[in-house]
């Protein structure tokens, strides 16, 4: 043993009695591999660049059918409007579940270890002045006189947010 706190895998470790806590099941693993995917894709990606990302961090761990199971299965992975389709369906995270999903696995502390929550807190800070922006500029193009706006910025805008929150 070792006096770290924190084991090779990641793991934290009980200063109580110096043993390692519980590891998570392989499923619940590959559920947290899978969301730091997304979250350092700016909450999306596709089923097929998901699954060859996963097979390439742990080979001989996953299959592919399991990573679009857990993609389908767990409350916090949503399909995404996408006019392509490149690499399968688009996924996007869904923070607001992530967040009740990790609060009721109980696996806040595991989260904080992997940097989880500060990944979390950028993406949702991005969105929100991608939001802000695009509004934005959709109020430089308004007619103060008229108060309209051109049907154009309109399309423009609404398109964007619902890129960015679709």
């Amino acid at each position: 043993m070792t006096d770290d706190s924190e084991s090779p895998d990641g793991d934290e470790w009980d200063e109580d009695d110096d043993r390692r806590l519980t590891p998570l099941p392989l499923v619940e693993t590959l559920v947290f591999d899978i969301v730091e995917y997304l979250l350092d894709n700016e909450g999306y990606g596709h089923s097929t660049e998901i699954a060859q990302k996963m097979l390439e961090l742990k080979p001989r761990r996953y299959t592919s059918r399991e990573v679009i199971g857990i993609l389908r299965n767990r409350p916090m992975f949503r399909h995404a409007q996408s006019r392509e389709r490149r690499g399968g369906i688009r996924w996007r995270l869904d923070l607001l579940a992530l967040s009740k999903y990790l609060s009721s696995k109980g696996y806040e502390d595991r989260a904080g270890s992997r940097d989880l929550y500060t990944k979390i807190h950028n993406l949702k800070w991005k969105r929100l002045m991608d939001t802000f922006t695009s509004i934005s500029e959709l109020m430089n193009h308004m007619n103060t006189e008229t108060e309209t706006v051109p049907e154009e910025a309109i399309n423009f805008c609404y398109e964007y947010l619902a890129k960015i929150w679709s």
